[in-house]
């Protein structure tokens, strides 16, 4: 094998790596930013159900407000089970 071929061998690694890095940037950028990622609100533009925020208790629990025609839900995840902790919770904010 020529030098050439290994340098040409070595970029395409290099390239296709970081393709791969690439990409798990844009999937975790859209992650972390939720519903606010443009792209992902695009694809949820029709639907009925929301997740507000998402919450880790620990390593197998987490906790999440979930909105499903305008009635908020506040439900516990965990390997045990799901537990609906309460529903319709929305306080209404007045300007005074």
């Amino acid at each position: 094998m020529e030098w050439h071929q290994i340098l040409h061998a070595l970029l395409s690694l290099i390239f296709v790596i970081g393709l791969l890095f690439l990409t798990l940037w844009i999937f975790k950028f859209c992650e972390q930013k939720g519903l606010k990622c443009k792209l992902i609100k695009d694809l949820n533009a029709g639907r009925r159900i929301d997740i507000l925020e998402k919450r880790a208790i620990d390593s197998r629990n987490q906790i999440v407000l979930l909105r499903a025609d305008q009635t908020e839900y506040l439900v516990l995840l965990g390997q045990t089970g799901n537990l609906l902790l309460k529903t319709n919770f929305r306080q209404d904010k007045k300007d005074e």
